[in-house]
């Protein structure tokens, strides 16, 4: 094993506090549940300090090299980190992935994955995209296709290494890998030729769009045997709990109308979200379109990927009303020191401070935890 990570195992198994850590989680879910809660959760999101004892491997290293993979999932992860919490005190839980980026479902498909640098992996279309016949015909339930075999190896390295470290091991949530959503998964297949095949090949998309989410659901059963998330009802991804056992991320959809999503996408979602219960994740400004999202029968929560540009106050008025989570709503130092965000949010959601640095992020963290009463 590679010094660095048994040194910070050690570290985290033996620093980490029990008590705040389950306090936190509660505080997750009970607010996310729309009970009583003392002070709504909070998470810092903040560059890495380059005078930190362990320091990130580059991104290129880690995707074949599971100890560095591991390394980093415990250092640096959506901005905010594990290791760093100790110090800081914030509602961030404990949770590790096998990262391989955005890709995983679209390489059962076929995909011509790529991966450059320290950039993730992504999908280079070769000069003929991938058909509507090659996806409708695609067994789905080959889990050696693709990186899907490679995600399963890192997940048992993972279980393997936790077992040596029990009180690490015990507060850890092992969750899984970014799947995507029916809609983003084919547009990587596809490309911006989505949107007018929409048009032009309707039967074939929609048939397309049937397969892939059924292979989304079966990868997401497949690899549920090597999670755990550890809270029933609950589950985490972006570093955050949420409402249910499935994240949907949504980011395409923001590009079509909101009545063409609720004819073309919105059944298959929500075939996902019945499946599993769970959340519709979408980057970017989603409001011409997040009441279709909040529409759907099974949805348990919505998370924002920049809620700085959405009316988080009018989506906040509907999602209450059926106890939808609403999770990274992004304050300021202002609004969390002198309580207009409890006022304005009491419960219901989880809340992301987007900090410059980490010494601010520390001082934010205490001084809003003493406004709380929480200190």
């Amino acid at each position: 094993m590679l010094p660095q990570l048994k040194e910070l195992l050690v570290y985290l198994d033996n620093s980490l506090d029990e008590p705040r850590i389950l306090n936190s989680e509660r505080l997750h879910c009970d607010s996310l549940n729309y009970r009583q809660i003392e002070r709504l959760p909070i998470i810092a999101s903040y560059p890495y300090t380059e005078d930190a004892k362990f320091q990130i491997f580059p991104h290129g290293e880690v995707f074949d090299n599971p100890e560095k993979m591991l390394f980093n999932q415990f250092l640096n992860a959506f901005d905010s980190s594990i290791y760093l919490s100790c110090e800081l005190g914030d509602d961030l839980p404990i949770t590790i992935r096998a990262d391989f980026g955005c890709v995983l479902v679209a390489s059962m498909f076929g995909a011509n994955i790529e991966q450059v640098e320290n950039n993730p992996p992504w999908v280079r279309h070769r000069e003929e995209k991938i058909s509507y016949e090659q996806i409708i015909q695609t067994s789905i339930m080959d889990f050696n296709k693709g990186l899907l075999a490679k995600t399963v190896d890192r997940y048992k390295f993972y279980k393997d290494v936790l077992r040596g470290y029990p009180r690490l091991s015990k507060l850890t949530n092992i969750v899984l890998p970014d799947l995507q959503g029916p809609f983003d998964n084919l547009e990587l297949l596809r490309g911006s030729e989505i949107f007018l095949d929409m048009y032009s090949q309707k039967e074939s998309f929609l048939k397309a769009m049937a397969v892939i989410t059924d292979a989304q659901i079966e990868i997401a059963k497949y690899f549920s045997q090597f999670t755990s998330d550890r809270i029933k009802g609950f589950s985490f991804q972006h570093g955050f709990a949420l409402k249910g056992g499935i994240l949907i991320r949504n980011d395409t959809s923001i590009m079509i109308s909101p009545e063409m999503y609720s004819q073309l996408v919105a059944p298959f979602d929500e075939k996902i979200l019945k499946t599993f219960g769970g959340g519709i994740h979408s980057c970017g400004n989603v409001n011409k379109i997040v009441s279709q999202f909040m529409s759907l029968n099974s949805i348990d929560c919505f998370d924002f990927g920049q809620s700085e540009l959405n009316d988080t106050e009018s989506v906040y008025l509907f999602a209450s009303k059926r106890k939808i989570g609403l999770t990274r709503i992004a304050v300021s130092e202002r609004e969390l020191l002198n309580g207009q965000i409890q006022k304005k949010y009491p419960t219901g959601i989880s809340l992301i401070f987007r900090a410059k640095s980490f010494e601010q992020a520390k001082k934010v963290i205490v001084d809003y935890k003493k406004t709380a009463g929480n200190g």
